[in-house]
């Protein structure tokens, strides 16, 4: 039986400088020239041939068969680090979704399986993706070809998470996921209401988008709060809402953003239906004309309940802390490869307020404990060895 933990826990030090120093090198969206300069400096001296694809990397272990792909994404948020850390970035972007550690601990876990590459009884593939924040680069990657050649049978990933979280007290090294659903979708959207401008002494001779966009708020809330099923869990949010010029002038045009956010396809595409259909009605019925433009989204990350318990599983042969939780209501682009093949996704806890993390993903401030870096490793390690060992051909 590998020790999986025992080889991770050996690169403790190779894990953390490599995290320290994608951190203090973070990039952003698909411009990841050192990110990935150094992946594939790194895979290379592993005794790995990276290829470049995707505006990511893709490189494979093993021997013919089936084949599981386990994915790190690579970029950062752009946001000035307010971490202290001696390694923060100082060029305005900011690894506080914690992608460095992804990124880390999946070379680990390329390093240890290109040591037990013969025992290996099928195929795995490293992917490292760009632009996760962009909820555009899993697309980039499938539409490369990432999920072929060879050809992608169940795809895996985990996120680090840190600070207060779900009223837990988590250990560092613990892993939790959820059975089926696990991340919410997410669908920003910006309408655009045109009216007519005119004096405010007559309102009667314009149409005011500002009044008519008020309408559209109501409706939407409405409609969420009166006509979704409860057993259908959905958020939707309005966030911005500009408009006018002066305070007596009808405004012509109104411009406001939000986002939708459910756990089901299904769900989502009637959403999405209900969001256009309702914005465009009730502004005809104003005298005014919308428009919905949906600028960014993803769909849910769903994952495999089969896949996900026998994942779990594995998880538990190396972890001595595996959980599992409800759905979260954050999002992920990692859903993009479960509308293709079978998916787990899981998030590995880094440490909270009593180790000092004060911060929770995306905060500036955030900080984690490195010694979770090996707990990722070595869960990825030994879901490829036993996977591939249960379904070889």
């Amino acid at each position: 039986m590998n020790d999986f933990l025992k080889e991770a826990k050996e690169l403790q030090e190779e894990l953390t400088s490599n995290r320290r120093y994608l951190h203090a090198n973070a990039e952003t969206g698909f411009d990841l020239p050192k990110t990935v300069a150094f992946v594939m400096e790194k895979l290379t001296s592993y005794g790995y041939t990276p290829i470049p694809m995707g505006g990511g990397i893709v490189c494979t272990c093993g021997i013919p068969g089936k084949t599981l792909m386990i994915r790190a994404d690579m970029d950062a948020l752009p946001q000035q680090e307010a971490s202290g850390l001696p390694f923060a970035c100082q060029d305005g972007a900011c690894h506080s979704c914690g992608h460095d550690s992804h990124i880390a601990m999946l070379l680990g876990a390329a390093k240890i399986l290109k040591a037990h590459e013969s025992e290996l009884k099928g195929t795995v593939k490293f992917l490292f993706q760009p632009a996760e924040e962009l909820l555009g680069g899993a697309k980039s990657m499938i539409k490369a070809g990432a999920l072929e050649n060879p050809k992608v049978d169940a795809a895996m990933a985990f996120h680090i998470n840190y600070g207060p979280i779900m009223d837990q007290n988590f250990q560092v090294g613990t892993l939790f996921y959820s059975e089926q659903e696990s991340c919410a979708s997410a669908d920003a959207f910006e309408i655009t209401v045109h009216g007519t401008s005119a004096h405010g002494s007559t309102p009667h001779v314009g149409v005011n988008a500002l009044s008519v966009a008020a309408n559209i708020i109501v409706a939407l809330q409405q409609f969420f709060t009166l006509q979704v099923p409860s057993d259908e869990p959905s958020i939707m949010s309005i966030c911005q809402l500009h408009s006018g010029s002066a305070s007596n002038i009808i405004p012509s045009e109104a411009v406001m953003q939000g986002s939708i956010r459910t756990f089901t396809r299904e769900n989502r595409a009637f959403l999405l239906k209900q969001l256009h259909d309702l914005t465009v009605k009730t502004a005809q019925m104003w005298g005014a004309t919308a428009e919905v433009n949906i600028f960014a989204g993803t769909g849910p990350t769903i994952n495999d309940r089969s896949l996900s318990a026998e994942m779990g599983d594995y998880c538990r042969e190396v972890l001595d802390d595996v959980q599992v939780i409800p759905p979260q209501t954050f999002s992920e682009d990692f859903s993009y490869y479960g509308e293709h093949v079978p998916t787990f996704f899981a998030m590995l806890y880094a440490g909270g307020p009593e180790l000092g993390h004060q911060y929770s993903l995306h905060d500036p401030r955030a900080t984690f404990d490195e010694s979770a870096l090996p707990y990722g490793s070595a869960a990825f390690c030994n879901c490829a060895y036993q996977w591939l060992k249960n379904h070889c051909e």
